[in-house]
């Protein structure tokens, strides 16, 4: 039974924070906060994540999943490779829109954790390393189905894309409007059809 409740005591935990983390940021908020809106008490709080860097760590790894999880449930949904390479700027879109364009949890973070060797911002790196290997994945696709690629390199394209999809989000995010992700859409069309 305490097991059962610790589980929900450590769900709410986590929910809380990828509420108010995202919202509102990682350094704004404090763990006092995370314990009231989670209704757990401080040493139940501490006895699931010893630290806020444990829990922002959760809320990384908890973030990731769900993140990537949309990002593929809405691009798998087309059927070519060039489609779902398209389909990536079309969740960026709805993404942006309805997060009401608060961009990207895991670069928010890495701008409030400056450290590059934190344990904070590995699990960032891990992030994004997993979504340029989804880029690459789908152009290994298009160049498999696509004669014309003529042997090009699916890793060094997907580096572009990646850095397209990137620069959309922060942009999306800075100037709080879709433009930047037609644009990047637009230039990634352009490059698969070089």
């Amino acid at each position: 039974m305490n097991k059962n409740i610790d589980k929900n005591a450590r769900n709410r935990i986590l929910e809380t924070a990828l509420d108010l983390f995202y919202r509102q940021g990682y350094l704004a908020t404090g763990i006092n906060q995370i314990i009231a809106e989670s209704q757990v008490a401080k040493a139940t709080f501490y006895s699931n994540f010893p630290s806020k860097e444990a829990l922002c760590i959760a809320y990384l790894q908890a973030r990731h999943l769900l993140w990537m999880g949309w990002l593929k449930e809405r691009v798998e949904q087309e059927q070519s490779g060039r489609d779902k390479l398209l389909g990536v700027f079309d969740f960026l879109k709805s993404w942006m829109t309805d997060s009401d364009f608060r961009g990207c949890a895991f670069l928010n973070i890495a701008s409030e954790i400056p450290a590059i060797d934190s344990d904070i911002r590995n699990e960032v790196i891990n992030h994004k390393n997993e979504l340029l290997k989804y880029l690459q994945n789908i152009i290994s696709e298009i160049f498999a189905t696509d004669a014309s690629s003529n042997g090009s390199n699916a890793i060094e394209t997907a580096k572009m894309a990646y850095v397209m999809v990137e620069g959309a989000i922060v942009a999306s995010q800075n100037y709080h409007d879709v433009w930047p992700i037609e644009s990047a859409r637009e230039a990634v069309g352009k490059l698969m059809e070089m």
